[in-house]
């Protein structure tokens, strides 16, 4: 796609951006604690984040009810604290991640377009490696 001085194509490249990295630095290292450990509180996370950088505990706090306000996670009560736990797996987070990306790009750019750069990037791979993402993908 063409436009003038390239502007389409800058917005587009921000929105793929955005797109595969839907979460900031401070949810994602949240969320990675958490698909870890599978569940825990704001105390357990904030304890695990702090051995590595400076950060308030009601930053970790309001990070972590954003992230279930956005379905990243669920939380139960525990007394007079919330448990949180992921929505869903890193997995399945992550498929639906590429999935986004993959209509998105058909969407813009056409279906033909994308098929044959995703086949042409399964053929440079070696033909173990191809043939091991194959028996993957129709699992």
């Amino acid at each position: 796609m063409s436009s003038r001085n390239g502007y389409y194509t800058l917005i587009t490249i921000n929105h793929y951006n955005r797109m595969l990295r839907p979460l900031g630095i401070l949810e994602q290292e949240i969320m990675d604690i958490l698909w870890k450990k599978k569940e825990g509180s704001v105390r357990d996370v904030f304890e695990e984040l702090k051995n590595g950088k400076s950060i308030a505990y009601t930053t970790v706090l309001t990070v972590m009810n954003r992230l279930a306000a956005k379905g990243c996670l669920k939380r139960k009560a525990d007394g007079n604290a919330f448990i949180y736990q992921p929505a869903q797996t890193q997995d399945k987070f992550l498929s639906g991640i590429i999935k986004k990306f993959l209509t998105g790009l058909s969407k813009d750019f056409g279906k033909e377009l994308v098929a044959r750069q995703f086949a042409e990037g399964i053929e440079s791979l070696d033909p173990k490696i191809a043939r091991e993402l194959l028996k993957i993908s129709k699992k």
